[in-house]
């Protein structure tokens, strides 16, 4: 344990100015490194989020929030008073059956490949869906149209008119292939909309209405391929599988945002981890700085040193004096670099001073408590090692 003079000491020395001035700007400097340290890593930490955020956006802006889908067989049968049971859910606002299918679409020209995806009039996207149209409406009520990605229709050359019309092609719901009989099923579908948000969407789901689709394949009412659940929350209180199976005698999986995008999420955080330790490793060079500042600081007050072991002072008080005195250095260097830090974010978000090259978007930063605690603990474990390491093996003079 610290004795409370060994505090009183460590304190001292961190305010009090020497009267050598180059002492003073050693130590001056070792501080100036940690704010700067703790700055930087707190900015390219909040600038990485916010690239996070903005580049997760439009893909979490087409996926629920849970999507439940059949363990076994290509469908999951479900009746109204299922959905019901699930709309009640404390935290759920929203519920949609979905059927989603691998389809070819072609004209004369061209053919490209996507999902068709069909969903209810009262799908809980319809207004997001809407509001990316680049040309005409989304309708999910109509029957027999599609409302397609900007990237697949530029590959299909699709025109918006009533003459044009693409070729959709999917699987059907019965396996019957003797004898030529085909597995797939072909139907003219109109063009009602072309919607535009990133070109991974654009090219990956093409929209319909659920009945129409239903009709194309032959599914069953009830029948969904998945349903789709949007919470208020980013977690429900309750283990979603158990109750669907307890409630509704159902075998399911269930899947985050996460589990619908592993690739993405996983290549974020490895992103993210690699991002920490590089900056995490600059901030060590700079703790150096402290290593030292500390060796100077025992130097000139080897005096004092004398004058605390004649007064009865052991050499582990001494030690630990000036380990203080590095934890400090550390502590409020890391408080005063995220203070920093914070006013750069800030001014950033409300004067757009950088922009993304090559655009007018401002570049996204995003300041979390998270990031900061990631901050702090870095730069104070790593002042407690390196003030641990300058002196672990200092002897009287």
């Amino acid at each position: 344990m610290f004795k409370a003079y060994i505090y009183k000491i460590a304190i001292r020395y961190f305010f009090s100015r020497d009267s050598k001035t180059i002492v003073n700007r050693i130590n001056g400097f070792a501080f100036l490194m940690i704010v700067a340290a703790a700055c930087v890593l707190l900015v390219v930490l909040s600038a990485f989020e916010g690239l996070k955020d903005f580049g997760l956006f439009y893909t979490n802006s087409f996926d629920p929030d849970y999507k439940i889908v059949p363990k076994n067989g290509r469908y999951l049968f479900i009746n109204e008073e299922g959905i019901e049971k699930l709309q009640g859910i404390n935290g759920v606002v929203g519920v949609s059956g979905v059927i989603e299918e691998k389809s070819v679409f072609s004209n004369e020209l061209n053919s490209g490949a996507a999902i068709l995806k069909g969903v209810e009039p009262d799908y809980h996207l319809n207004k997001t869906l809407d509001s990316v149209s680049l040309i005409g409406v989304f309708s999910p009520s109509k029957k027999d149209a599609l409302y397609i990605g900007a990237e697949l229709a530029s590959s299909l050359e699709v025109v918006l008119s009533e003459e044009f019309s693409l070729l959709t092609t999917t699987p059907k719901n019965s396996s019957n292939t003797l004898f030529g009989f085909s597995p797939f099923i072909s139907k003219q579908f109109d063009i009602e909309g072309i919607y535009q948000i990133s070109s991974d969407i654009e090219k990956k789901y093409v929209f319909t209405s659920l009945s129409s689709l239903a009709s194309l394949t032959g599914a069953q009412k009830g029948a969904y391929t998945s349903v789709e659940l949007f919470s208020k929350n980013s977690s429900l209180d309750i283990n979603l599988t158990e109750w669907i199976y307890d409630q509704l005698g159902l075998k399911v999986n269930v899947l985050t945002k996460q589990d619908l995008n592993p690739a993405l999420y996983k290549m974020l955080n490895t992103e993210n981890l690699a991002v920490y330790i590089i900056f995490s490793l600059v901030a060590l060079i700079a703790m150096f700085n402290l290593v030292g500042s500390l060796t100077i600081m025992i130097v000139e007050k080897r005096r004092d040193l004398r004058i605390l072991k004649s007064l009865g002072g052991e050499k582990n008080d001494i030690n630990q004096v000036f380990f203080l005195l590095g934890v400090v250095t550390s502590f409020f260097g890391g408080i005063v670099g995220v203070v920093l830090a914070w006013l750069i974010i800030l001014l950033q978000n409300s004067y757009s001073l950088i922009l993304v090259p090559g655009t007018s978007i401002p570049y996204p930063i995003s300041f979390t408590f998270s990031n900061v605690s990631i901050v702090l603990t870095t730069i104070i474990v790593l002042g407690l090692i390196t003030s641990f390491w300058s002196t672990s093996g200092l002897k009287e003079g």
